[in-house]
């Protein structure tokens, strides 16, 4: 029986409505309790009732990591590798940055454990007369704990209605916010994982191969970084607010219009599960371009409920989901929601030999 780990501080709290009877003692939510069956089949959305909308809220506050400010070299770096038996810092992905660039700071912020689920996506779906997207999708006949497949505009409204349920200034991730998270602080690391190597990932990208092709996989069925976070480097593209990068993957503080030969794109981070293992950094990042109302007719019938009725274009990827940010700068000791971040070893992160692409 699979336990999911949607680490809610509800899970500890008292009181009449939260989501006791389908926590074990550890806090952890019992999949094949809460979602019916065993937690994987004969999923049906939830109802927008009083009561799950409370939980989610709680649920959604207890689940942001506190990560605390500074500054970095955003884009790729030189990380630690062993190569011919001696260890050295190389770049692994990704185009030649300039090392002289400069630093750039963040402030502090809360950034989601998880990316949003598909449970999670339907309840915000329920509650806002949403049409509820594919049942199948991405070999898990869009199953409540694994993570929701959405369109760009649809991710920007479910953190907005997390706004609105929670009090908190919820938002996506902006491209700097996002990597110096997936960084753990944005220390010299390539990989979203417990260690900073790829053992993980490749133990995944065979399985994917050999046993679900082309399938995501639960959020917490890796271990997570050292700050707390799952599946940065797996799992599904996550959208970030920028509108466009530049060829080195910075973001344009203008969009497109800095770039005239830039075209109509909005921006994802992070490898998806149908990725190498080697392609599967915290460096990757990409775009998808514009869907128009007007190809709909000729689109398979699971787009319909990708639009938006006021908007005739959308940004939509197969394999992009979403996590969402609060930009409040306090610690939970003082904004009373959330977590603090994880320590990171000191000796993280660890050498690797890189893979070699095929």
């Amino acid at each position: 029986m699979k336990l999911w780990a949607w680490g809610a501080t509800v899970a500890v709290a008292a009181g009449a409505g939260l989501l006791t009877w389908a926590l074990d003692s550890d806090g952890i939510i019992d999949v094949e309790k809460f979602f019916g069956g065993d937690g994987l089949k004969n999923y049906s959305a939830p109802r927008a009732s009083k009561k799950n909308i409370e939980d989610l809220r709680q649920r959604v506050l207890g689940d942001m990591v506190h990560i605390p400010g500074g500054s970095f070299k955003f884009g790729n770096v030189p990380v630690p590798v062993i190569l011919d038996g001696e260890e050295r810092r190389e770049l692994i992905y990704g185009p030649v940055v300039d090392a002289d660039r400069a630093p750039v700071s963040v402030d502090s912020y809360y950034i989601s454990r998880f990316e949003v689920t598909n449970y999670d996506f339907d309840l915000y779906a329920a509650a806002n007369d949403v049409p509820l997207r594919a049942d199948a999708w991405e070999s898990h006949e869009r199953q409540g704990p694994y993570p929701a497949i959405i369109a760009y505009h649809q991710a920007e409204d479910f953190c907005a209605w997390l706004s609105d349920v929670t009090g908190q200034p919820f938002d996506l991730p902006t491209s700097e916010q996002w990597e110096y998270a997936a960084r753990s602080g944005g220390r010299d690391v390539a990989y979203a994982t417990q260690d900073g190597t790829y053992d993980y990932l490749e133990q995944l990208y065979r399985e994917t191969l050999d046993q679900q092709p082309h399938s995501t996989h639960l959020p917490d069925a890796y271990p997570p970084t050292p700050y707390g976070l799952y599946a940065m480097s797996s799992n599904v593209h996550e959208w970030v607010k920028d509108a466009w990068l530049d060829a080195n993957g910075f973001p344009l503080p203008d969009g497109p219009s800095d770039d005239p030969d830039a075209r109509d794109r909005r921006v994802w981070r992070g490898a998806a599960h149908s990725a190498q293992a080697s392609l599967n950094s915290i460096f990757m990042h990409g775009a998808a371009g514009p869907f128009d109302k007007v190809m709909a007719p000729a689109s398979p019938s699971h787009m319909d409920a990708f639009f938006h009725p006021d908007l005739d274009r959308i940004y939509w990827d197969p394999e992009t989901g979403a996590r969402c940010v609060v930009n409040v700068t306090a610690p939970p000791e003082q904004s009373g929601f959330g977590r603090v971040a994880g320590q990171v070893p000191d000796d993280y992160p660890k050498a690797f030999a890189p893979l070699e692409r095929r």
